[in-house]
């Protein structure tokens, strides 16, 4: 009996009718299931190994063993998967969506979207790769854009050191944490807030973005034209039949406003210079590091003719040279800004003090560097260096012996005593002697000299020499820096007052005084900056513009590994 009716049971259970399955069937559809993961297991296997495969090679290629390139394609990638055992990460689309949007931003910080694989990121997102060594590459592109972009935001695309020797504000710079900053944000769904977090958020910075959006949207307007050559335009009242010409000119820029309507029954009045366009052409020469005089002469008509495309190629440059240096910057330094010819103090981010200076005349360049600065000396002597003595005094000396009185300087021995000038044979025996200037009115240091030890024995200091800071182009001195108001500077540094600072100076004894806690002090060359809305471009006194341009638009190096399939 109990067997009958465990057969029932069974009949009941999967016979005719019944919404149940046998068992052979649940191990049939078992079956299936383990042979389709199966199958995806091989396939996430087979894009492993081609990344895997691809990271091997790029670490065993020679040629990418040099320079900063090779962090970008090389050591990230490999730390990166390595710590992943080479897995996929780039495993929803949302976030591919998110690095093609910030791939195309970067065009709007002057930097080319193209070094970051936007067409075939694009190429692939619309058209998923099907195949395991397609998906490997897609894979890799993502990440490598992903690196570079971070990294070119952080710190730049070009390396400063290859165009600069002396560039010594990449000390420290490299991509510890970046990796992990990554991963983290693309497992926690914020790669686009990690992007924004790593782009450069100064003022100054954001500010010529913003001058580099009106210059392109000018551009694509058409830009301006060309003023005639001709003589000098500068009284007003005078006629001139390029002054429309000059006007138009002015209006696009924004010196002056743009007329609504033009009057033809005053035609000879639109051909002579105004008061209004005297002021227009004023500003002009301000944002252009010229001559505030209200004259359209060489120089000014120079300027004016510069197409708007080289002023966006001149903006990109300088994004470019922030880029190097604008999130190293501490909250309280001095920066110089060579081509600028200026000095500005900022304490605890904000601006405390400018001035302006003299610099390093092109054959005498002042060098781009950082350093501490220590402290400051009160009347201090002039040792005359090496390279001057060596290039100029000796020569002069030797043509002339009232060259030394004439500039107040003194023969000294190397015991440090002051000898006859008589008693020294200059045509072969100067090498033994230094020439020295006493603290004094003639001294060329000035009043007061503030040192920030380096190599190239630049530093700051005043300067008897006052009418020269009346110049535009003050590019005279044989590489340290003149300042315009030096007293000042010791006044905030110090934390003295200015009579105490005069008495000082009044005492005629040299004296050197300590800061109170060391100061950066930045000497760097920018050709644009922005000064609120509106972008002030410098002469490229030291020619240095056109090879940061070539490095910035040449393509950034990417290795692609074909042998990896599988």
């Amino acid at each position: 009996m109990f067997v009958m009716i465990a057969l029932l049971v069974v009949l009941l259970a999967f016979g005719p009718g019944s919404t149940q399955t046998p068992p052979v069937q649940k191990r049939t559809v078992a079956a299936s299931s383990v042979t389709e993961v199966k199958r995806k297991s091989g396939k996430n296997h087979e894009i492993r190994e081609n990344i895997r495969c691809h990271i091997e090679q790029l670490e065993n290629d020679q040629a990418l063993r040099k320079g900063r390139e090779r962090m970008a394609f090389n050591a990230y990638l490999a730390d990166f998967y390595r710590s992943n055992d080479f897995s996929p990460v780039w495993v929803k689309r949302s976030q591919i969506s998110e690095m093609l949007d910030a791939i195309k931003s970067v065009e709007a910080d002057g930097l080319l979207s193209q070094d970051y694989h936007l067409s075939a990121i694009q190429e692939f997102y619309e058209n998923s790769p099907d195949t395991p060594f397609l998906k490997a590459r897609y894979e890799l592109l993502l990440t490598d854009a992903m690196f570079k972009l971070s990294y070119h935001l952080l710190h730049g695309k070009v390396d400063p050191e290859k165009l600069d020797s002396n560039w010594n504000l990449s000390e420290g710079v490299n991509g510890d944490g970046l990796a992990g900053m990554l991963r983290n944000a693309l497992a926690g769904d914020s790669l686009a807030a990690l992007i924004a977090q790593l782009r450069p958020k100064h003022p100054s910075y954001s500010s010529l973005k913003e001058g580099l959006a009106r210059y392109r949207r000018l551009a694509a307007d058409g830009g301006w034209g060309t003023v005639p050559e001709g003589p000098t335009i500068k009284e007003i009242g005078q006629y001139d039949a390029r002054i429309p010409a000059l006007r138009g000119r002015l209006e696009i820029s924004g010196e002056i406003e743009q007329l609504s309507k033009v009057d033809t029954s005053y035609a000879d009045e639109a051909m002579r210079y105004s008061v209004g366009l005297q002021e227009a052409v004023k500003k002009f020469q301000n944002r252009h590091g010229l001559q505030e005089d209200g004259e359209v002469g060489p120089k000014t008509l120079r300027a004016l003719n510069v197409p708007v495309e080289k002023r966006v190629e001149q903006i990109r440059i300088n994004l470019e040279r922030y880029r190097w240096f604008v999130q190293k910057l501490e909250p309280t330094y001095l920066l110089v800004n060579i081509a600028g010819f200026n000095i500005t103090y900022f304490e605890q981010g904000a601006f405390k003090w400018g001035s302006r200076v003299i610099v390093g005349e092109p054959f005498w360049k002042t060098p781009v560097f950082k350093a501490q600065m220590q402290y400051v000396i009160f009347n201090p002597s002039w040792n005359v260096p090496p390279g001057i003595l060596r290039k100029e005094a000796l020569p002069a000396i030797r043509k002339d012996p009232g060259y030394l009185s004439r500039h107040g300087l003194q023969v000294v021995d190397r015991n440090g005593n002051v000898v006859n000038p008589g008693s020294v044979n200059w045509a072969s025996g100067a090498q033994s002697y230094r020439l020295r200037q006493p603290p004094g009115s003639r001294n060329a240091l000035g009043r007061v000299k503030f040192m920030f030890p380096n190599k190239h024995l630049v530093y700051l200091h005043d300067t008897p020499g006052k009418h020269l800071f009346d110049k535009s182009s003050r590019a005279f001195s044989h590489g340290c820096i003149r300042l315009q108001n030096p007293l000042d500077l010791a006044e905030l540094l110090l934390g003295w007052s200015g009579e105490k600072v005069r008495q000082t100076v009044s005492a005629g004894r040299t004296r050197r005084i300590n800061l109170p806690t060391k100061l950066p002090v930045f000497l760097l060359y920018l050709t644009a900056v922005a000064e609120g809305e509106e972008v002030q471009f410098k002469n490229d006194v030291y020619s240095r513009d056109a090879a940061v341009l070539q490095a910035l638009n040449s393509p950034f190096p990417y290795k692609t590994v074909e042998s990896c399939t599988f």
